[in-house]
């Protein structure tokens, strides 16, 4: 199950003066965690505050008629709407707009929210009643399809024209996913793919006017290209957004004016293509952005940013700060040649390496010794098909001594095996493998100095745990169980007990 996000948001008609502008309202609630059988979320809360910040940077809203609820169940979320509808009681007037901003997990017609449920319905009656003019619904969940069912509304299926109709009044609903889709995450964009995409389009993605304003059209035509890109090859399947309205009127329904945002960027680059908008750490800000031909403005809040975009040998990068009040802009002449490789920031890769290191204990492969101390050091690969996904190869050296303590033993093994990597279940990376290898034994005792050597073929299972820590780093824990053969003294090969051991260290993954 992917996350279930749903987004309520009333926009304006097209101002004439400041006193003919609509207020405008907004309630955003987050939760990462679902049900019992729901994984974690990621970034449902993050979403939730990215939908209320882009509103109140570009979009008009004030402080004031914004209420962000996050992590709680659903009798929190109807006590929210409760108390969110006596606000707009008192305060909204005719021509007044409204925001209604959830992101969950979810099943058909219901919000998973920290172990309980609440039916979508509840939601999509809240904005039906809101003492409003415009209302716009937005659901990013799976199979969220299901709450487009407000009476009267129009289906408009894949791209969506320019709506002219001044002083609208009505409601509209914009779904992530069809009625049987999964709604997705993305590393790479921190954040689900659909809103991700909704947020750059309102900081200015989606001015293909040039304006300095993003209209409901507009946000809509590029969200619903770029989640379609986005999740084309993903194993979820692709994610296709849709869109319902019931409005009478006429005019731009505007959604937001990034030209009247205090901090701006500006692309003075004429070409089109994509660009990663990131913080100098490498975390991603407007992770994935479409730019058509011309330059394009987008309002960022002040700060530092590193830019990348693809030239045709290498990734062209530029680092920007984006001033408190005013407008950066960068030009081809800023932008430095990287190599494709640098380039973080594009997506999963179709394959990683993942590298542990630390030490081990195991068991003897004669029960007269004791348990055996030392190394291990694991190297993996990865690659991103279903079914068999990862090889590995293990080296471990251990040492041990004979009961008696005048025999020593070193242990010098090789592993190779094959198997599959789960990633990011709960956070962790979990993997099982089988395994085939041999260790080579060196006795030595201590009395005379005399010395033997045995090859000894072993084969079994193995899995290991990976806790990411930061950066391409991780907690790692790798164990496995098997047979070996073993020669004793006569020469004869004879299995021997259960082996097992195990390694707590450090891994680092790429």
């Amino acid at each position: 199950m992917t996350l279930a996000l749903l987004l309520a948001a009333v926009v304006a008609a097209q101002p004439v003066t400041p006193e003919d502008t609509p207020r405008r309202f907004a309630l955003a609630v987050g939760n990462n965690r679902g049900t019992g059988a729901d994984a974690p979320l990621r970034y449902a809360e993050r979403d939730a505050r990215s939908v209320l910040g882009v509103l109140e940077e570009v979009g008009g809203l004030r402080r004031e008629d914004a209420l962000l609820v996050l992590g709680t169940d659903a009798d929190a979320v109807r006590d929210a709407l409760a108390r969110f509808e006596r606000h707009l009681q008192a305060n909204a007037r005719p021509g007044d707009q409204l925001f209604v901003y959830v992101s969950s997990h979810a099943d058909a017609g219901e919000l998973h929210l920290g172990g309980t449920r609440l039916p979508l319905g509840e939601v999509v009656r809240f904005i039906e009643h809101a003492p409003v003019s415009v209302a716009l619904l937005v659901v990013d969940s799976c199979q969220s399809g299901e709450a487009a069912r407000l009476k009267g509304l129009k289906p408009i299926p894949g791209v969506l024209v320019n709506l002219e109709r001044p002083e609208l009044a009505g409601r509209v609903i914009i779904t992530a996913s069809a009625a049987d889709e999964s709604a997705q995450e993305s590393d790479a964009l921190a954040g689900s793919i659909f809103t991700h995409h909704l947020v750059a389009a309102l900081r200015g993605a989606a001015d293909v006017s040039g304006d300095g304003r993003v209209t409901l059209a507009e946000a809509y035509t590029y969200s619903y290209a770029r989640t379609v890109e986005s999740s084309l090859l993903s194993r979820a399947g692709t994610q296709h957004p849709s869109f319902h309205f019931d409005l009478q009127g006429k005019g731009d329904l505007v959604l937001s004016a990034p030209a009247r945002a205090t901090s701006l960027l500006t692309l003075a680059i004429d070409e089109p293509g994509d660009w990663t908008v990131s913080t100098l750490d490498g975390e991603p800000f407007l992770g994935h952005v479409r730019k058509g031909a011309g330059s394009a403005t987008l309002a960022l809040p002040a700060g530092s940013y590193l830019l990348t975009t693809r030239g045709e040998h290498t990734a062209l990068v530029a680092r920007v700060q984006v001033p408190d009040s005013g407008r950066a802009e960068v030009t081809r002449a800023q932008l430095r040649p990287q190599k494709l490789e640098a380039n973080a920031l594009k997506g999963p890769r179709d394959t990683r390496w993942m590298v542990h290191l630390g030490p081990s204990v195991g068991s003897p492969l004669l029960e007269s010794f004791g348990a055996m101390v030392g190394g291990t050091v694991a190297l993996q690969h990865v690659w991103r098909p279903a079914g068999l996904n990862l090889a590995t190869a293990v080296v471990e050296v251990r040492h041990g001594r004979h009961a008696s303590g005048g025999l020593a033993q070193n242990d010098h093994a090789l592993r190779l095996g094959l198997g599959h990597l789960v990633r990011d279940w709960h956070g962790l990376h979990l993997q099982l493998a089988v395994e085939a290898g041999a260790t080579v034994s060196s006795q030595r005792q201590s009395s005379n100095g005399e010395t033997r050597l045995a090859l000894q073929p072993a084969i079994g299972v193995a899995g290991g745990v990976w806790l990411p820590v930061g950066g391409p780093f991780a907690v790692s824990l790798l164990g496995n169980a098997g047979r070996t053969w073993v020669r004793t003294e006569v020469g004869a090969p004879v299995p021997s007990s259960l082996s097992m051991g195990a390694s707590l260290g450090i891994g680092w993954l790429r």
